[in-house]
This record gives C-alpha cells, sequence and structure tokens, in this order.
C-alpha cells in the first residue's frame, strides 16, 4: 500500500517540474544563431551594502532576414572580452525570436 502512494507521489512531483519547466523562459530558447556586438560599456555599481562591477551589451543578430537588438546586464568585468564587432552565440525562441540570450 505505501509503494502506491509513493508512486503516485513521484507521479504528481514529475507533473508539476514538467508544468514548471515548461513555462521557464531558459526551456523555450531552443534555437541559436550568431549575433555581432554593437556596445560594450562597464560600470561600477555601489549601494549600502557592496559594490560590484556590471558590463552592459547590446548585440544585434538575425533571424530569417528580420533584424532583432538586446541588450543584456552581466556581473563581472566583461567588456574586455566583449569588444563591439565580436561574433557571439544567440539562443532564441524560434516562437518569438525577440526573446533571446547570449549563450556564454
Amino acid at each position: 500500500m505505501i509503494g502506491v502512494y509513493i508512486v503516485t507521489a513521484f507521479i504528481l512531483i514529475g507533473a508539476v517540474l514538467m508544468v514548471v519547466f515548461s513555462h521557464h523562459r531558459f526551456f523555450k530558447m531552443t534555437s541559436s544563431t550568431s549575433g555581432e556586438v554593437v556596445r560594450s560599456e562597464q560600470r561600477e555599481v555601489r549601494d549600502e551594502n557592496e559594490r560590484r562591477d556590471e558590463t552592459v551589451v547590446s548585440v544585434r543578430y538575425t533571424v530569417h532576414g528580420k533584424p532583432y537588438e538586446i541588450e543584456r546586464v552581466m556581473r563581472g568585468r566583461l567588456a574586455d572580452r566583449l569588444t563591439p564587432g565580436r561574433k557571439v552565440v544567440i539562443r532564441y525562441n524560434p516562437a518569438e525570436p525577440d526573446m533571446a540570450d547570449l549563450a556564454l
């Protein structure tokens, strides 16, 4: 009898995980293309609790002949690695190509 409860619990947990993961943005970005860094800017952010370095990166990419541009803020000093003109890989959602992210 306990085995039935254990199996039922695993099935329910699996169903919940499938729903959560199917709605997560990361799992919808299944296609990739190449992009080009347009702008990369490093900045220091300070608040009451910490000081951190951030890099703001703008990247242009094309999907099915239509141009897109994304801007991402990443922690750390990455501006020297992501210089303008550098080619990068972009992961995007094929149903919504403007839903994209850098694949670093």
